[in-house]
């Protein structure tokens, strides 16, 4: 009886002590997964967008809101370009 009660106490301080270390994956201090946005035969309203919506996930707004709103492409490039940085600490475009 006693050695089951302490192989129990041993397993859940054992679980309790891995757990408290293990890692977060969505820390702000670690980036999230990033894969490059492929920019092959986007326009350059498109790659214009993406810059400004990359730099705008960096925490430093940048829009075209003339574009924005009235084109299309441009429009789409933002929200990629935010998207794909978002969680980063610089911006590469």
């Amino acid at each position: 009886m006693f050695n089951k009660k302490l192989h129990t106490l041993l397993f859940i301080s054992l679980t309790l002590l891995f757990t408290a270390c293990s890692s977060n994956k969505n820390s702000k201090h670690s980036p999230s997964p990033y894969r490059p946005l492929n920019l092959n035969n986007k326009s350059v309203s498109f790659k214009n967008g993406a810059h400004d919506g990359c730099t705008t996930a960096a925490e430093v707004y940048k829009k075209d809101h003339e574009a924005f709103n009235n084109n299309f492409e441009y429009n789409e490039g933002w929200w990629a370009g935010r998207r794909n940085c978002e969680g980063r600490e610089y911006a590469a475009y």
